[in-house]
Parts: structure tokens; C-alpha cells; sequence
């Protein structure tokens, strides 16, 4: 199923699309509620108020074989959103640039390494890119221990990505 949302042409609603996807599938309003977890009391309540979070709408489109993605109308490019990391949010200024794990894309770490525990040694570390800047995020564990940004070359990063990374996506950061 493919639609343009808030399109003068066909006005749609989310509950509308819901419903047209719930009939695509033969599934009853009725059973899809109890695959929600919900009541059909509520749920009807919800598709008649068209009252849905963009995080229950997702997963209701999962769980009927659908994917929501955003498409840039101009471009027709598709809206890839960042990837998060596994480390907390670090933020530092290092020759005056402000690097920012919540603002950049996660691209590898050496988290869970042994396939077991968190950290290594007490320490571990995530790879970040933003605007073409590559930064490493180091975490430590230990009490009065400092985790750190450090700005780091695009040749060393890919170092980095080439052991700890998945080297199918090579391509998508180091062109």
C-alpha cells in the first residue's frame, strides 16, 4: 500500500489508512485489538478519534507486513533517521567544535566485544560521524572515571570500522 499523506488529492486520515490496511489483510478491527493488547472498545474509540503515536502507528504497520517511510516529496530521497549509539549521551568541545553523540550517527563500538559483558576492562568505546567529522566516545565504568570525546582522522576511523563495524556498510561512510 502506497500513500501520500496530507495530499489535497485523497484527504486521508490515519485511521482511514489503518482501516484500508486491516481490510488488505482480512483481519477485523476486533482481532487486530487484541494484537495490540488493546480492548476493540478502545481501539474503535482510537480509530474514531484518530488518536495514534507515531511509535503505535509504526508498530501496528509492522505487525500488519508494512514499513513507514518518510520520502522527501522534492527529491524523493528517503528520510534516514540517526543512528543511535549504546553508550549515554556525551558532549564536548574540542577545538572549539562541539561534538554531540545524541546530534551524529553511531557507526560501530566495541560494546559487549566478548559477547557478554558491557564493558572491557572497565572501558569501552562508540565511533561517531557528523557533518563528515569522525569522533570517538570513550565510556569507562569505574567510579570517578571520565568518559571523552576525541576528534579522530577519517583514515584512522576507518581503521576503526573495518575491525569493529559491519563492512557492508563501508561504503556508506568512508566513500
Amino acid at each position: 500500500m502506497n500513500v501520500e499523506l496530507n495530499t489535497d488529492d485523497n484527504n486521508r486520515n490515519m485511521s482511514d489508512i489503518l482501516k484500508d490496511a486491516l481490510i488488505s489483510k482480512n483481519i477485523s478491527q476486533r482481532k487486530f485489538a487484541k494484537m495490540m493488547d488493546w480492548t476493540p472498545q478502545n481501539f474503535g474509540q482510537r480509530l474514531k478519534k484518530n488518536s495514534f503515536t507515531a511509535e503505535e502507528w509504526n508498530r501496528m504497520m509492522k505487525m500488519l507486513g508494512y514499513e513507514v517511510k518518510l520520502i522527501e516529496l522534492e527529491s524523493g530521497m528517503e528520510f534516514e533517521p540517526r543512528k543511535k549509539g549504546h553508550g549515554r549521551r556525551l558532549r564536548q568541545v574540542r577545538n572549539g567544535i562541539v561534538y554531540d553523540t545524541c546530534k551524529a550517527d553511531a557507526l560501530c563500538s566495541d560494546f559487549y566485544i566478548d559477547g557478554e559483558n558491557e564493558y572491557t576492562d572497565g572501558m569501552a568505546f562508540e565511533l561517531y560521524v557528523d557533518s563528515g567529522r569522525f569522533f570517538l566516545a570513550r565510556y569507562v565504568e569505574w567510579d570517578n572515571g571520565t568518559d571523552s570525546i576525541s576528534p579522530i582522522t577519517k583514515e584512522e576511523a576507518m581503521k576503526l570500522f573495518q575491525k569493529y563495524g559491519d563492512s557492508l556498510a563501508i561504503d556508506n561512510y568512508f566513500v
